[in-house]
């Protein structure tokens, strides 16, 4: 398999961040394995933004909960008065 990259001039500074950031210092390897870890980071996004949603509907239950509680001790407190 051959990667041609056009404009390289263009994409110097990310090809590089890239390189460092993968520990590699082929272009080619970099740019492979740079694509790995976005798929990655991809698939912990979509796992993460789940999690979150689900911690937010359960928060969302537990403010009712609480909600009704003080609603129901507010007119014990009014009943007995």
């Amino acid at each position: 398999m051959a990667i041609t990259i056009r404009d390289i001039d263009k994409h110097y500074f990310m090809i590089e961040d890239l390189k460092a950031l993968t520990n590699s210092n082929v272009t080619t390897k970099a740019l492979i394995k740079g694509g790995y870890m976005a798929v990655e980071l991809g698939k912990q996004y979509e796992d993460e933004k789940e999690r979150r949603l689900k911690a937010e509907a359960e928060l969302a239950a537990l403010r009712e909960t609480i909600k009704q509680y003080l609603s129901s001790q507010q007119a014990l407190i009014s009943a007995v008065k």
